[in-house]
């Protein structure tokens, strides 16, 4: 093989080329060195900083969508866990949850969904015990009888544990159907293994002929009038929570009774919540009289009922307040308050639900006290009595939610916005400290839209209290004190 020897104009070329390079990078390294890229210094790097964007991108609301609108379709979907393919995923933020429901019937299973997994097999320890993963019955209900639905809500709470579905008055649909075989309750052991009360109108042929071909065992009640069927529901509850006297109490002899007005049903369902969490009794008046249902529940007490009457004069007249204290003592959930006031205040269902929440009853162990923070609450638009029954369940497991109402799907009203604030969580030494308020948000984006959601969440995160602005909110020690 011969031996290649380049000639002297190649390795001239090459000489230039290379002499070329070299430069290059010589006039590199000082341009960088000038601009601050290289130091002599290792333990310290360099900050860019870019002041001015090159373009304006176009959006119709440059104060909503400062860097433009996002796409218009999800940017991806999240799946069922493994096992449970009808689960719903729900919009969340820091401090509240949204149970969407687009109608009552949806509305009835995000709640049922939330708060029992049913993940846990029916011989799994402990499930026939408090808090389990599913429930031991069911209630259900149709959503078209407002003064119907509040009455069976008693039902709820332990030791039935009977959470609300919706029927309709001819069957049960498709996606109440899915719940019922998706919780797979228990049977009420203390109630012949009952699995669902059908109230009212959903107890109908078509309802019942569902149930059998899946195997639920049920009790229909029924009655020929509201506050009849308020009495019977009375009756049932009561022989299965205590049986020794067939009245519902709360384990220390207190026979509570919440009453409200079948011409002013709104301000009663604030107690919807209580009687799924505290075992008492829910009966009606009208505004100027007390129907014989009525007197016969109140009568079984013999005197020792704690009788809370759910809004003002204007609903239930003191005739009628004066004849009810004849069965025990009487108690107004109002926001009136006859030292600060000179005259009536306006009772609305809004005011009503913030004064039961913040009140107290020592002598009757009723009332939610909160005035500080670290609890649930529940909204709901008040024209949605159905999310209000359906989302009782949210007072009886986790939280103890108790329920406030919104007027419009888009802003809070003055005094519910002032109640957020008044406890809304601040700390003084770190947030990690606690404690936290959430808040479920009921129904659909037309009952309660998106930036109301936000706004709640807005007022109710964590505030640094040492700031000269923080006016509002507390800490643990601003709730009502404890008895």
């Amino acid at each position: 093989m011969a031996l290649l020897v380049p000639t002297q104009t190649a390795e001239k070329t090459r000489a230039k080329v290379v002499g070329a390079a070299v430069g290059a990078v010589a006039i590199v390294l000082i341009v960088l060195a000038a601009a601050g890229v290289f130091s002599s210094s290792s333990t310290i790097g360099q900050v860019h900083l870019v002041t001015a964007a090159s373009v304006s991108p176009a959006t119709p609301n440059a104060q909503m969508d400062p860097f433009g609108a996002p796409s218009a379709k999800a940017d991806y979907s999240v799946p069922p866990p493994p096992g449970q393919p009808t689960l719903v995923p729900t919009i969340g933020t820091k401090t509240t949850q949204r149970l969407y429901g687009a109608d009552p019937f949806q509305e009835a299973v995000s709640v049922t969904q939330h708060v029992w997994p049913a993940a846990i097999p029916l011989n799994a320890p402990n499930e026939n015990n408090n808090d389990p993963d599913r429930p031991w019955a069911l209630t259900l209900l149709t959503p078209d009888e407002p003064l119907t639905a509040i009455t069976a809500v008693p039902l709820l709470h332990f030791p039935d544990d009977a959470p609300v579905l919706y029927v309709n008055k001819n069957g049960i649909p498709k996606i109440t159907e899915d719940e019922i075989k998706r919780l797979g309750d228990t049977g009420i052991s203390r109630y012949h293994n009952v699995d669902a009360f059908l109230v009212g109108a959903a107890a109908n042929p078509g309802v019942e002929k569902q149930l059998k071909a899946i195997g639920l065992k049920y009790a229909t009640v029924t009655a020929p009038n509201v506050p009849a069927l308020a009495n019977t529901v009375d009756k049932l509850y009561g022989s299965i929570q205590n049986p020794d006297t067939g009245v519902p109490d709360m384990g220390n002899g207190m026979e509570n009774v919440m009453v409200g007005s079948m011409q002013s049903y709104q301000y009663l369902l604030p107690a919807t919540h209580w009687v799924a969490h505290m075992a008492s009794g829910l009966q009606w008046v009208n505004k100027n009289s007390v129907p014989q249902p009525t007197i016969e529940a109140l009568k079984r007490r013999h005197g020792q009922a704690r009788i809370y009457l759910f809004g003002g004069p204007e609903q239930i007249s003191g005739a009628v307040a004066n004849q009810l204290s004849q069965y025990g003592t009487v108690v107004r959930i109002t926001n009136n308050d006859n030292v600060a006031f000179n005259a009536n205040p306006t009772d609305t269902p809004v005011d009503t639900a913030i004064a039961f929440a913040k009140m107290w009853d020592g002598a009757g162990e009723v009332g939610w006290k909160i005035t500080g923070p670290g609890h649930g609450f529940t909204l709901v638009n008040i024209n949605d009595w159905q999310g209000a029954v359906a989302s009782a369940p949210l007072s009886h497991l986790g939280f103890h939610a108790p329920l406030l109402f919104t007027t419009s799907s888009g802003t809070l009203p003055p005094e519910l916005e002032a109640y957020y604030k008044s406890v809304a969580p601040t700390y003084t030494t770190t947030p990690a400290d606690g404690p936290y308020n959430m808040s479920y948000v009921i129904g659909s984006w037309n009952q309660i839209a998106w930036p109301q959601q936000a706004h709640v969440d807005y007022i109710s995160e964590m505030g640094n209290r040492r700031l000269w602005n923080t006016t509002t909110g507390g800490g643990y020690t601003d709730s009502s004190p404890t008895p």
